[in-house]
Order: C-alpha cells, then structure tokens, then sequence
C-alpha cells in the first residue's frame, strides 16, 4: 500500500487528538499520505504534511455529518480509512460505494459503544430504545469494515468474538516520549502538590480527590497541602458541585487550569508530586482503561488510582504508586502521609515509573506492529 491515502474519520474527536494525530497519523506520515476528517471545529489546514479538515456546522444532523464525510473522502479519494465511531464507517461505506474502489476501512476500537454518556439523561424506556438502536448500528458498521484496532483488552473482547475472522491489532495509548518533559521528581519538605487531570465530575471522581486532599489536611495541618486541577466541566451541574468543592476546601491552595494543549501539557506536571484518578467503580470504568497513567508513569510521578480491573491487567501501578477503594479518604490520605514521612520511596516510586515508561510503555515500541498492520490490510 505505499504511496497510498490514509484517512482518518472522527464524530467525536478533535482533528489533533493525541492519539489520532499525535502518534497514529504522525506515525502514518512518513511513509503515507495522510488527512484527518473530523466534524467537531472548523479548520482547514496542513500540518508536518498532515491535511487536516474539520467542519462542525453539522453536529447536531447526522445525515449533513455524513455527506460531509463522504464528500470529503471523495476529495482526498483514499485507499484506507480509519474510523473512530460508527457514523464515520457509514460514510466510508458510501465512498466506498461511490467510487468502486477496493478501499479498506478500519474501526479503531477506544470506547464502548454504546456507553453510559450516550444514555445520560434519558427515561428509561427511551435508554433501552437508543441503546438497542446504537447496538445495532455499531454491529452493522463492525461487521462491514475490514479489520480493527483495539485501544485496550476488554473493549475488544466482543468485537474479537463475533468477528473473529477479521484482522486486528492492539494499539495500546503508549505516550511517545518526545512529547514529555521529564524532570526527576523530589518532595519539597512541608509542602505537596496533589492534581487532578481531565473532566471535572463525580463520576470521574473530583468529590473523592477533595475527600482525601480534606482528611490529609486534618491529619498534618502542618503541610501546606495544593490541589493543582486541570480540567473542565460539561454541564452546569457539575460546575457547581465543583465550585463548592473549592469553596469548602479549608486552609488548602487550589489552582485551576482549563483544557491544555497536549504538546505542553506535560510541563504543567512539573511542580505535580502525587497525580489522582479516582472514579467510580462501576461496571464501564472497571473495564476501561485510563489512559493519563502511562503518560503519569512516563513524567516520572507517583499516582494514586482507584482500583480499576483494566489497569490491573495492563500495568501494576503500585511499583510506583498506590492501588485504592475511591471513597477511603482515610487510607489514601495515609498513603499520601507515607510519601511525606518516606520521601526515599516517593523517588524510588517517580525514578521507577520512568523506566516503566522507557522500557515497556511507550510509543516507540507500538509504531513496528500498527504501521506494519495498516500496510498489510
């Protein structure tokens, strides 16, 4: 397939996603030509040789999303897609239809779908209706594309078991480590920083962040405690939850920063001592692999997670961190309490989270194996 057109198709992803065009498309460039097609902003431009197209005037009808996709493939007439959602794969089928051509289509596995956030807020006879209806669409496109890519274990498992037959590859979310700035962890006497990363909510677990950052305070009032939050809210709810949160947050040092590019994102952990992931456990988290931990591990921080089935099998976080119950603020605010008493292990813990990261997790080693896939589809 050399000298051949990759595309990249996305509904719900921005067109500089971290792993569309960060690692996959970056990776795809130098032996491809490569355009991602995404309808979530408005650009039109060229990036290292990446075309990039994004129209979001559509967001709301499927049908429009659709041709815009279709059009927009019959523009660039590649010989390769690779759709992150079902609605894309529809409109690959349709260029694929259009132009009679052998054209390969992908579906790269990062989500469950359906998934709880497509049912939120909906009665409950209307959930039952949207989610049969969304199975159906994503066992139709499935059994329609060539292959697939899979982000994690567990998400492929169906796909695995009712198409079998059809090609694969694990495609884990390994950070490439150019685009970290690693710098040698140590805690500064009497102070920490504890952050929080990603979307502001319960359910993603701020209330149980505060929780613990609360009972470590009330433990050693001595320590100047910083929570360091970079995040946003999506609904008005859980702004304010958030707010009061803050507003409730006695003698504690909050700093809030919004959504960061992903090329600097990394820099904003510098001052970090102890990152947090303590969601929910329920079914969909419990089988979803957090993505920040490789990226965590690979800036050389110690973390603090819940308990999660699908970081278990994938890496073992307490070679440089603390496996944990989300709502024991008591037990992780000791946690964090024996990093300040220990802080030999707080450096064991950062200096063997980066070799983790250069020795097992990391993009480097994925690259052979996806671009070698996409080349032999």
């Amino acid at each position: 397939m050399e000298n051949c057109t990759v595309a990249f198709l996305t509904s719900t992803h921005s067109p500089f996603d971290d792993r569309i065009f960060y690692h996959q498309a970056k990776s795809l460039a130098k032996t491809f030509k490569v355009v991602i097609i995404s309808s979530t902003e408005n650009i039109k431009t060229t990036i290292d040789g990446i075309a990039v197209v994004s129209d979001q005037n559509h967001a709301s009808d499927k049908k429009k999303k659709i041709e815009f996709f279709k059009q927009s493939l019959l523009q660039f007439n590649p010989e390769l897609i690779i759709c992150s959602e079902p609605l894309p794969i529809v409109a690959a089928l349709k260029y694929k239809k259009a132009t009679h051509k052998k054209v390969k289509i992908i579906y790269d596995v990062t989500e469950w779908y359906p998934s709880k956030k497509n049912l939120e807020g909906l009665p409950l006879l209307k959930q039952i209706f949207t989610f049969l209806k969304l199975l159906f669409v994503n066992l139709y496109t499935s059994y329609r594309c060539d292959g697939f890519i899979f982000g994690e274990h567990y998400k492929s498992l169906p796909y695995r078991f009712l198409f079998g037959y059809k090609k694969w590859e694990m495609v884990s979310y390994y950070p490439d480590l150019k685009y970290i700035n690693y710098q040698e962890s140590k805690l500064n006497p009497g102070k920490i920083c504890l952050c929080y990363t990603g979307k502001i909510s319960v359910e993603k677990g701020i209330r149980n962040f505060f929780a613990a950052a609360t009972a470590l305070k009330r433990k050693r009032p001595e320590i100047a405690v910083k929570l360091k939050i970079i995040g946003w809210c999506l609904t008005e709810t859980e702004k304010s939850t958030f707010d009061k949160l803050c507003w409730d947050a006695e003698n504690i040092e909050i700093e809030i920063l919004g959504k960061q590019d992903f090329e600097t994102f990394s820099d904003q952990l510098n001052d970090v001592d102890i990152l947090f992931d303590l969601r929910k456990l329920d079914f969909e988290n419990n089988h979803c692999l957090a993505i920040k931990v490789f990226y965590y591990a690979a800036c050389g921080k110690p973390v603090v997670y819940s308990r999660l089935k699908a970081i278990k099998r994938e890496i073992d976080v307490n070679k440089f961190g603390y496996f944990v119950d989300p709502k024991d603020s008591e037990m992780i605010s000791d946690h964090i309490i024996n990093y300040i008493e220990h802080p030999d292990l707080y450096q064991q813990h950062s200096r063997v989270a980066r070799k983790l990261a250069e020795e097992k997790y990391n993009w480097g080693i994925i690259v052979p194996r996806f671009v070698d896939f996409v080349s032999k589809l």
